[in-house]
């Protein structure tokens, strides 16, 4: 699930990957076409907040994601499995939330989206305050993996279920992402393909009839700001590189 720090520079590291996307979908080929920093994003220099991001000028032609991850909860705290069980964020957790709006203010973010869970829509909400001329969307299709029978355990340690965990996560390594996990949960590829969809319906990726000569990218702002979850969030980056394993 991830860990959260209470410092600004420890949010932009934890919790930040900003992705340069070329027009394309991404298959294994073209990989190198496909720019990532995440934590490593450079910051306002001189006279400005050394909080606030700062990234290169866009290319002509590419977009930029934000790809956030959601603000602390009890139950991250606790070590406790969310995936879509709806858990609020804590004062801790709204408080990096500030925090991360904070950084993103001087992005000229067009659109803010995010999962319809609430962890994730409420620092969603915080980042969208600091652009009132953004589009806000909630959409399902970000929402965090569905963990099945797994969720609300504790899986640190010596958890009774957290071999069984272990046992998928070796699957999925080996390339076998079609594997769900116990008590109806989600495989990686279920989450791929939802996530991918949510974006080429955004605009921030050509819809697959592009890549065929069909028809042109939809029209979408130049920086997305997405605000999701852990699982979630590595799943789409390995995916967008061509490997959801």
């Amino acid at each position: 699930q991830g860990l959260w720090c209470m410092s600004r520079r420890a949010v932009l590291a934890r919790s930040l990957a900003v992705l340069t996307l070329p027009q394309g979908l991404l298959p294994r080929a073209r990989a190198a076409e496909f720019t990532t920093t995440a934590g490593g994003a450079r910051r306002s220099s001189g006279d400005g907040d050394p909080h606030r991001l700062a990234v290169p000028e866009l290319a002509p032609g590419s977009r930029r994601l934000y790809l956030c991850r959601h603000g602390e909860t009890d139950w991250n705290v606790a070590g406790r499995v969310q995936g879509m069980t709806d858990i609020p964020l804590n004062p801790n957790g709204r408080s990096q939330a500030a925090a991360l709006a904070a950084i993103l203010a001087d992005v000229p973010i067009g659109l803010v989206a995010s999962s319809a869970l609430g962890r994730a829509s409420s620092t969603a909400d915080a980042v969208a305050a600091q652009h009132p001329g953004a589009r806000r969307l909630v959409d399902a299709r970000f929402n965090e993996m569905n963990f099945g029978s797994l969720e609300g355990e504790e899986l640190r340690g010596g958890s009774p279920r957290r071999e069984e965990y272990e046992a998928r996560l070796a699957e999925w390594e080996a390339g076998r992402t079609s594997v769900r996990l116990p008590g109806g949960g989600e495989s990686p590829e279920e989450v791929a393909a939802r996530a991918l969809k949510g974006l080429r319906e955004l605009g921030a990726l050509p819809p697959l009839a592009a890549a065929a000569g069909g028809a042109g990218v939809p029209s979408c702002p130049r920086h997305v700001c997405l605000v999701a979850h852990g699982r979630f969030n590595k799943i789409l980056l390995a995916a967008l590189r061509g490997d959801v394993s």
